[in-house]
């Protein structure tokens, strides 16, 4: 009996675990489907959400125009309450281009970063926020290797698979690099690992699914890194 009430768990954890992703999915990647053609209209310039400061718009604009592959989709920052993290970057699809590559982007930032205490985005400073705008902005020109179809692929593997989400990281951060950001890489992961208002449990996630400090000293400006077998 204790055999079989083992195998029974285990199985529930396993539908669990992919129900989560497929509901992860939905939230996160399929994301923000629209009925319209304004989010995927091209702009050289990014919209910014109301209230968003000075310090967050200087940083992000700084970073936004060494990503010259972006410049082409219609593109919008905006700060709302996150639950799960502290930046998202999101393709915006058209429905009527679902089997297309028609998109636009978006950034999303919580007003706080996650699991801080009171931590304020807008207070970062102006090199940790631009270290972590130009990793979200590589996962955006990763994006850009995926039909609008083949994100929703993207969105499952990430959500279920750890080795996956941990090689999108870390080509997140090499993307970065490529475009001329290391040091600022670098400066937001050390502000992250070390500052004693984050939280050890995000501490911890950011150390198993990111590119370490030394990875980033080490990472090739032109070819992506060669990553460490990590289990699934």
């Amino acid at each position: 009996m204790l055999v079989c009430s083992l195998s029974l768990s285990s199985a529930m954890r396993h539908k669990y675990k992919i129900i989560s992703g497929v509901l992860a999915l939905t939230i996160l990647v399929i994301l923000s489907f629209k009925s319209d053609d304004t989010a995927s209209a091209p702009s050289n310039s990014p919209a910014f959400s109301e209230g968003i400061n000075t310090n967050i718009r200087k940083a992000f604009l700084e970073v936004w125009q060494q990503y010259k592959s972006l410049h082409k989709y219609g593109f919008e920052v905006v700060q709302k309450q996150l639950s799960a993290s502290t930046m998202q970057a999101q393709p915006v699809i058209d429905l009527q281009h679902v089997f297309g590559r028609k998109r636009g982007y978006r950034l999303s930032l919580s007003e706080k970063v996650l699991d801080s205490g009171d931590l304020i985005v807008g207070d970062l400073p102006e090199e940790v926020l631009k270290g972590w705008f130009a990793h979200e902005l590589g996962h955006m020109v990763d994006y850009e290797n995926h039909s609008n179809a083949g994100m929703i692929l993207y969105g499952i593997r990430y959500s279920l698979f750890d080795q996956y989400k941990r090689e999108r990281e870390h080509e997140a951060d090499s993307i970065a690099i490529r475009h001329g950001f290391r040091a600022e890489i670098i400066v937001a992961k050390k502000y992250l690992l070390e500052n004693d208002f984050i939280s050890p449990a995000y501490q911890s996630q950011i150390s198993k699914y990111y590119m370490s400090i030394r990875g980033a000293e080490l990472c090739p400006d032109g070819i992506a890194p060669v990553l460490p077998k990590v289990e699934i």
